[in-house]
């Protein structure tokens, strides 16, 4: 399933930089920019719909300002900032999506934001070139990149861009969603909606029942991402430490689906992904957990017996 876009064409962003200084009327904007009505109305209703504009009606014309949301409050302050610059290029299509996987993964290396962006290696080399020589993207000698400090307001612009639409779609798919973790424009949602859709799949504790560990919660987990997912027991088992203030169940059921299907003999790899994803933190407590119970037993963690009296008692 497609994600519903919610970057910004040059044109949008040549809108939002007419409006930047207070509300100003629909045909005023038209006349500057040379757009013809029907456009104007299309992009309008465009940035409506992603949260950056207000429309006012004054009896039969209309007026459009920047919208009070936090992401557009944010594009206010870059626009006054790096008013000055091309932002049109900088900050639409392809640009964007780079400078959104950059703001939540600095310090990827090229492969990792082709995947992450969406974008073609060709493309991807065309922005960084442009992004580089305007010096909003710094390298590092070992061939990562990273949004450069002096350009904080465009991180910060980007993530919170993320956000709304992140919380738009999770809102879409229930009302009642609620997101507990996020990164770029892939999220977790805890619902009490039971249903999957080729975008929200059920993931963490949700997913536990296929691999031995069934739970009875009121509430489930879905992963939403823009790109590919397979819902293999590594990933399910790492996006549950995404979870964070787990209750004593929901950390007995990490270490049932620990112990039942052996992951201590996958360990290097899940090392590996749980770095990707941060979490290696919370892996190493469930190791250290598991070579001295008594005395590493984390914080909501059950007492060996309890465990293994769970396990003895649950179907294999």
């Amino acid at each position: 399933m497609k994600r519903r876009s919610f970057g910004l064409s040059p044109r949008e962003i040549s809108v939002l930089i007419s409006v930047r200084g207070g509300e100003r009327p629909r045909k005023s904007i038209g006349l500057d920019l040379g757009v013809s009505s029907p456009e104007l109305t299309r992009l309008v209703k465009s940035l409506e719909s992603k949260g950056f504009v207000a429309v006012r009606r004054h009896g039969m014309s209309r007026s459009v300002s920047l919208s009070d949301l936090k992401h557009a409050s944010q594009l206010r302050r870059l626009l006054d900032e790096y008013g000055h610059m091309n932002l049109e290029r900088i900050l639409s299509l392809a640009s964007l999506e780079v400078l959104s996987c950059l703001a939540a993964r600095p310090g990827s290396k090229r492969a990792a934001i082709v995947s992450f962006s969406g974008v073609s290696e060709r493309t991807l080399q065309t922005v960084l070139e442009r992004l580089r020589e305007l010096g909003i993207v710094r390298i590092s000698t070992n061939g990562t990149y990273a949004i450069s400090e002096r350009f904080a307001l465009i991180a910060d612009f980007v993530r919170g861009l993320d956000d709304y639409s992140n919380q738009r779609l999770a809102m879409e798919f229930s009302t009642d969603s609620v997101v507990v973790w996020q990164r770029s424009k892939d999220f977790i949602i805890r619902t009490c909606c039971m249903r999957e859709t080729a975008g929200f799949k059920k993931t963490a504790f949700s997913a536990f029942e296929s691999w031995g560990v069934p739970l009875f919660f009121d509430r489930n987990f879905y992963y939403h991402t823009s790109g590919s997912w397979r819902r293999t027991l590594d990933e399910v088992f790492l996006q549950s430490l995404l979870i964070r203030l787990r209750s004593a169940r929901e950390n007995m059921a990490i270490l049932m689906l620990w112990e039942r299907n052996a992951l201590w003999r996958k360990l290097d790899r899940l090392q590996e992904r749980a770095r990707a994803l941060g979490v290696d933190d919370e892996l190493e407590t469930i190791v250290a957990y598991f070579k001295d119970p008594e005395k590493n037993r984390g914080p909501g963690f059950p007492r060996i017996s309890e465990l293994k009296e769970r396990l003895g008692r649950e179907p294999q």
